[in-house]
């Protein structure tokens, strides 16, 4: 992949706080809900499933397609967990016990192949998985589980425009499979995530 294609990825600003976050374990994050275990593709075309990337992790899921033209959307997602990467990377410690996971609600563009050029692109530095799904019969209940909507934009005609109409969200998934939080525009930065992590990491040792 020319990186020129993918430029989008560091062309966006992001959401930066305009106050100090409380400090991690200040503060609870309670159960938003509980997901189930789905079939995912990774990016070498193997099949595996998504409590075999999260089992014994914090995991930080974040739906896109890469192919995503609005700047308010996927290239966001992108850039932050961009960011996360490479804090996490600073901190063996911590990144022992996180895994980022990039999934893509486009498999019939969005194809093994596709999602390994974004992992050489991003050069990840932790444990940040790229994964897809064979199809809509797989993807549809993994989307209704995490209520991730997404819907194609069509012509007036009904030809697809390629492009989809979704909500960025980024899901902060806790060792048993539970949402703690859930990000959005407006509220996705990279310290803020971190802070909930070390929250729910430090809720075992209390």
């Amino acid at each position: 992949m020319d990186p020129a294609d993918a430029g989008y990825t560091y062309g966006v600003g992001v959401f930066k706080p305009e106050y100090t976050p409380p400090p991690p374990g200040s503060y609870a994050l309670p159960p938003i809900d509980t997901v189930s275990d789905h079939p995912l593709v990774d990016a070498a075309g193997k099949p595996t499933r998504l409590f075999a990337l999260t089992r014994d992790r914090v995991a930080i899921v974040a739906f896109v397609y890469t192919t995503c033209t609005d700047a308010l959307g996927c290239p966001v997602s992108f850039a932050v967990l961009h960011a996360l990467d490479r804090a996490l990377a600073a901190d063996p410690a911590l990144a022992r016990q996180v895994r980022l996971i990039t999934i893509s609600f486009d498999p019939d563009r969005d194809v093994p192949a596709r999602m390994a050029s974004m992992r050489r692109l991003h050069r990840p530095r932790s444990d940040w998985r790229f994964v897809t799904t064979r199809g809509e019969a797989e993807l549809a209940p993994l989307l209704a589980d995490f209520d991730q909507p997404v819907a194609k934009l069509r012509y007036e005609d009904g030809a697809w425009t390629g492009l989809f109409r979704h909500v960025l969200k980024v899901f902060l998934v806790d060792r048993q499979h539970r949402v703690r939080n859930v990000y959005s525009t407006g509220f996705l930065d990279s310290t803020l995530v971190l802070n909930d992590v070390r929250t729910l990491l430090g809720e075992g040792r209390k």
